[in-house]
């Protein structure tokens, strides 16, 4: 599937866009590709899984979500004393 259709947003064509990998501080791949598409949407999608799901973002959202990463909205100091998450699934016969 390379046409992607979001509600709001419109059509993202996955085999039309310009798809960049992300690198890291070393300069090795990293694991999200940004595409860019004729239209003006853009997308995030993991390298290693192309048909999966994508994050489909109008210009103006992609420019909010590049300033927040500049100003370190997302930054995380350290995974070390993150709450580790238990999934607990109900047990319905109970």
């Amino acid at each position: 599937m390379t046409k992607r259709e979001h509600p709001l947003k419109g059509e993202f064509d996955t085999a039309a866009a310009r798809w960049e990998r992300t690198t890291r501080e070393d300069g090795t791949p990293a694991a999200l590709e940004i595409g860019y598409a004729d239209n003006g949407l853009v997308a995030l999608r993991m390298a290693e899984e192309p048909d999966g799901d994508i994050l489909i973002y109008t210009p103006t959202e992609w420019e909010a979500f590049v300033g927040g990463v500049k100003d370190g909205e997302f930054d995380i100091a350290s995974w070390e004393n993150e709450p580790i998450v238990e999934v607990v699934e109900d047990d319905k016969d109970s």
